[in-house]
């Protein structure tokens, strides 16, 4: 799930059914008010399931993209609001919890402060870089200060010890993110360039540079990232996880990174205990060593001043804020800032996530989503293990391995056994936002250094918050998760029955349990290392298949007559949801022969309403910008594709609306995707 920010981030609502003593009986759960039945469900059912949802739910004009995820964000952030701003308004003991949230909150809310602050906050440390004078010195001032500029290095478990850390080297530098923005001719390409290229000038305007300073920078700075692009990996390339894994001594940088002094930087980083990294993309980290090395040092200099500007730019002024804004409505679409108190609220969310979580499950996560959650995964375990059995392609010796994987899949549901200690985090109202955001990163950085640098890896901690609505797969610790935030209506319904939810937090399930055997989970083994477990003969009958779901949704349009998908980039996630729709509904016809089939409801049969329980979780709209950014930028497909495309390669979707070849949508049986 998710890459856009917060795309995919919301948390739970109040549940009254928390407080029930006896649970209400089950209704179909179907959002029928949604539907256009105008429209055919075999020419278009994205718009036939939901066509009518934005009728009934308005896009908040902040918002880029809204749908149904985004609304369940929304709504939770005024929860969760409305108990921080509890906190703030109250008088609470310095240094507890709540003196943390509650002044972290009110720093962020300080609109009057933050405008009379202005750069302020900044410029000692604009000055400390200006007045670097050798190469040696901004190397070191990088170092010390946890600052790579062109690169990124961190703590990271490694792909084939699973169970120890390792330091990781890898490609950054690209204020875009993406190669093809530097490399591209197209029109629409061009045209985020130069908004990108004018929102740096603004900014360095915004931080006391004058508008000949400020340009001359910006020069510098795209033509360092312009050169750093084109070695860059493509988000195809990043795909493949051997092609990103490279074990290497501290030794042998120096040959793969010229004169680059590795050893130095590293012990001023305070990894001096490393002797192996994995180098992730040799040839881009090579490329930003050899300009490290190489440029004149106020390229360098403007480089690490964009870094930190950049940096700082959500925690200053009102005229900061206003420039990110024109810069997100030019490449996302959208309309209006955000509210001042739902950026404060998610600032405290995302900086004190573990506090929030804790207050936040104790108050609306009821035990019984957790019990009726363990009974979904594990029927959508077994019915994947059904589905491995059955592939004519695999061989026996495999599907053994597989069935092994399967079966040691540790399940996360709710919230962590244990949450972060946060008693030596100091937020100091006295300080400006932007210092308490630097000393809360320091806090952060140590506590992660102290528990992974060359430590093994705990494989209970979690890498989402409990109050996060996403789930994921982990392939270094074979481990699915379901945050408490996800376990919420629309998309998991205690009082829904099991029609709506197989059709949507039963897809989920299964969604992140085929991650384990997409074409990116399947090299990892059950203990979480990069291996091929597969006979050769078996990649490749797999291959065929994912050659096919590549070709098929790079047919399909994003934005019609514009712009298609990204077959390629988003493999993995359309594998995963052609397994998660099979899986669960196989899964959800257990359950009806266990417990009995369900009865229709509104002329729709239990099949039925389990694909429009599917196409709600992807109800919505979104700008073109913002499709046109996320094709560049994320793995998944569009949400409109993810339901045309997904039950077009899904037989039982056929059998459930009776799809005929004149339909739109319709695959012929002989040329649908079968994988898993």
């Amino acid at each position: 799930m998710g890459t856009f920010k917060r795309i995919f981030i919301a948390a739970l609502l109040v549940l009254s059914l928390a407080s029930c003593k006896q649970r209400p009986a089950k209704v179909a759960g179907i959002y029928y008010e949604n539907m256009d039945t105008t429209v055919c469900p075999g020419d278009d059912f994205a718009r036939y399931a939901t066509g009518r949802w934005i009728e009934h739910n308005p896009q908040p004009p902040e918002y880029p993209m809204w749908g149904t995820v985004y609304k369940v964000d929304d709504e939770n952030t005024r929860t969760l609001a409305a108990m921080i701003q509890e906190i703030a308004s109250s008088k609470n003991k310095k240094g507890s919890i709540e003196q943390k949230i509650g002044d972290l909150y009110n720093l962020a809310m300080d609109s009057t402060r933050l405008n009379a602050e202005g750069a302020a906050p900044l410029i000692a440390r604009l000055k400390e870089i200006q007045a670097i004078g050798s190469r040696e010195e901004l190397l070191h001032n990088c170092a010390v200060n946890h600052e790579e500029i062109l690169f990124a290095l961190y703590v990271t478990t490694d792909q084939k010890d699973a169970d120890n850390h390792i330091v990781g080297i890898s490609q950054s530098g690209l204020s875009l993110g993406n190669r093809d923005y530097y490399l591209s001719d197209d029109p629409q390409t061009a045209s985020v360039r130069e908004a990108m290229k004018e929102h740096i000038v603004n900014l360095f305007k915004l931080s006391g540079y004058t508008e000949e300073s400020a340009t001359d920078r910006m020069n510098r700075i795209w033509a360092i990232e312009s050169s750093l692009a084109i070695p860059y990996y493509s988000q195809e390339m990043q795909r493949d996880p051997e092609a990103n894994y490279h074990k290497v001594s501290v030794d042998s940088l120096a040959v793969i990174c010229g004169n680059f002094d590795w050893k130095t930087f590293l012990t001023n980083y305070r990894y001096d205990k490393t002797d192996v990294v994995d180098l992730g993309q040799p040839e881009p980290v090579a490329k930003a060593c050899e300009i490290l090395m190489t440029a004149p040092l106020e390229d360098l200099k403007a480089i690490y001043e964009w870094n930190i500007i950049s940096g700082a730019s959500n925690y200053l002024s009102d005229d900061f804020s206003d420039e990110n804004f024109e810069f997100s409505r030019k490449l996302y679409g959208t309309q209006e800032k955000t509210p001042r108190w739902k950026s404060a609220e998610s600032l405290v969310d995302n900086l004190m996530s573990d506090a929030v979580g804790q207050m936040f499950v104790a108050k609306y996560f009821p035990a019984e989503a957790k019990k009726e959650m363990l009974e979904l995964v594990g029927n959508l375990q077994k019915s994947l293990a059904e589905r491995i059995k059955a592939q004519e392609w695999m061989s026996e010796s495999t599907k053994a391995t597989a069935l092994e994987k399967l079966a040691a899949y540790t399940v996360k549901i709710g919230y962590p056994d244990k949450w972060d200690d946060i008693s030596g985090l100091v937020i100091d109202p006295s300080k400006s936002l932007y210092e308490n955001i630097i000393a809360a990163s320091e806090f952060y950085w140590e506590m992660s250094y102290e528990k992974n640098y060359n430590k093994p890896v705990d494989k209970s901690r979690w890498q989402m918050p409990a109050q996060m609505v996403n789930a994921y797969y982990d392939p270094t610790t074979n481990e699915i998760c379901f945050p408490a935030g996800f376990l919420q209506p629309p998309l998991f319904d205690l009082s829904a029955d099991a029609a709506a939810n197989y059709g949507s937090i039963g897809v989920v399930i299964g969604h992140e349990m085929t991650h384990g055997f997409d074409d990116q989970g399947r090299q990892y083994t059950k203990d979480g290392n990069l291996e091929d477990w597969w006979s050769p003969e078996d990649a490749e009958k797999f291959q065929v298949p994912c050659n096919q779901m590549v070709e098929f949704f790079n047919s399909l349009w994003v934005i019609p007559g514009e712009l298609h998908a990204n077959g390629a980039t988003c493999l993995g996630e359309n594998i995963a949801d052609h397994g998660g729709l099979n899986i669960a509904y196989d899964a959800f016809q257990m359950w009806q022969k266990k417990h009995g089939r369900l009865p229709e409801d509104h002329g729709f049969t239990p099949e039925q309403r389990f694909f429009l329980s599917y196409a709600n979780l992807w109800a919505g709209t979104a700008s073109d910008e913002i499709l046109r950014y996320l094709t560049m930028m994320d793995v998944h497909s569009a949400p409109h594709l993810r339901v045309n495309g997904g039950l077009a390669q899904c037989d039982y979707w056929y059998d459930a609306f009776g799809i005929q070849p004149d339909a739109a949508l319709y695959v012929a049986p002989e040329d649908r995707v079968r994988i898993w």
